[in-house]
């Protein structure tokens, strides 16, 4: 049976205070500590970007550093809103409004770009991160509610290839160049991204412990006490928000999700779902009803997970063989079987007993 589970765990908390900043809904709280121990207060956030709900949970020292800390995670979201957002003028847009041009991008698009070029050539093109223009056609999850014709399909599959991408780095100074036609999506990579980069900055700024949440994105800072790790749950793909089947003890990683659960739409009885084919320029017809994957590189992550689901259930079982260095739990559109990465077996509890659940062995 799946079960309910909330991506923080339950704690005894007395509110001290509210904040605004910004866009974003602020709580204080004061944790319930030994009295040797030092006084901890928590911050919560909710905030809304790109499309986007990203909350949070922090800790400080003082009531006055967990409000620094929401001003500074706020302005950082805020900047890669601004920076990658395809609702609005941003450098990324900018990329696919002069393809054909040279233009430049601040070096985090740059480098994330890179990421997904790499995870795209090591998938064999189930992860592709040029297959905007099959995107916009279908725009599934966008307001899209019709199949486009096969002609329409196949003309535009044309365009899809990263390999035609130019990625230039002299210095600070970035580059991109696409070729005319082509259109670059990043929304499978994005969030993981800039969870990775968010809890870095919270590093670097004395957090010690955390949780973010980027639409599902979930990053581990630290553990959620000494010895403790933040435990996070895995989607029910066919139930509610929040119900899980398995659970991660997470510390200084992201536990991220794909799946197609979520943004489809039905036609003359058939489903579609979101993520989409490189190859065949349709809903992937997919085996796997999700896949999660755990990892420090959130991005690394993000990608993989839309690559697997991509690949089936075969196909990943034999790629994650021969991948130690990516973990993932793989759930059959059967959902009666669960596989997992061997190197995952310390930190995964399959909490739902009717499941088949079993390791994939991974050559060192």
């Amino acid at each position: 049976m799946s079960k309910k589970i909330g991506f923080f765990a339950k704690v005894s908390l007395v509110a001290l205070l509210a904040v605004q900043v910004g866009s974003a809904a602020y709580a204080v709280e004061r944790g319930e500590t030994p009295e040797a121990a030092p006084t901890e207060y928590t911050l919560s956030w909710k905030s809304l970007h790109m499309g986007t709900l990203i909350s949070g949970k922090v800790f400080a020292k003082t009531t006055e550093e967990t409000r620094r800390l929401a001003e500074l995670v706020e302005a950082e979201v805020a900047k890669y809103d601004d920076m990658m957002s395809v609702h609005k003028v941003t450098p990324l847009n900018e990329v696919n409004l002069k393809a054909g041009e040279k233009v430049q991008v601040p070096c985090e698009i740059a480098q994330m770009a890179k990421t997904a070029f790499e995870v795209a050539d090591e998938s064999d093109g189930a992860f592709e991160p040029m297959i905007g223009p099959i995107v916009n056609l279908w725009r599934i999850g966008f307001g899209g509610h019709e199949v486009p014709s096969e002609s329409k399909i196949q003309e535009t599959l044309k365009l899809v290839n990263h390999r035609h991408v130019e990625v230039l780095q002299k210095n600070a100074t970035c580059s991109i160049r696409i070729e005319p036609g082509q259109n670059m999506d990043m929304g499978g990579i994005a969030k993981g991204y800039i969870g990775q980069k968010l809890a870095e900055l919270l590093k670097a700024n004395g957090v010690k412990h955390g949780l973010l949440d980027l639409g599902g994105n979930v990053v581990a800072i630290g553990e959620k006490s000494p010895g403790q790790p933040w435990m996070v749950g895995l989607q029910q793909p066919d139930q509610s928000r929040g119900d899980y089947f398995a659970v991660v003890k997470a510390a200084d990683v992201s536990v991220i999700t794909s799946g197609a659960y979520e943004r489809n739409f039905v036609k003359d009885g058939k489903r579609y779902g979101h993520i989409l084919s490189a190859k065949t320029g349709r809903p992937v017809l997919t085996d796997l009803s999700s896949v999660s994957i755990v990892d420090a590189d959130g991005a690394k992550a993000d990608a993989w997970c839309t690559a697997l689901f991509a690949m089936g259930w075969d196909k990943s079982i034999e790629l994650l063989k021969h991948r130690p260095d990516i973990h993932a739990v793989l759930m059959n559109a059967d959902m009666k079987r669960v596989a997992y990465s061997q190197k995952l077996t310390p930190v995964l509890s399959i909490t739902d007993g009717m499941l088949q659940a079993f390791p994939i062995e991974q050559k060192k």
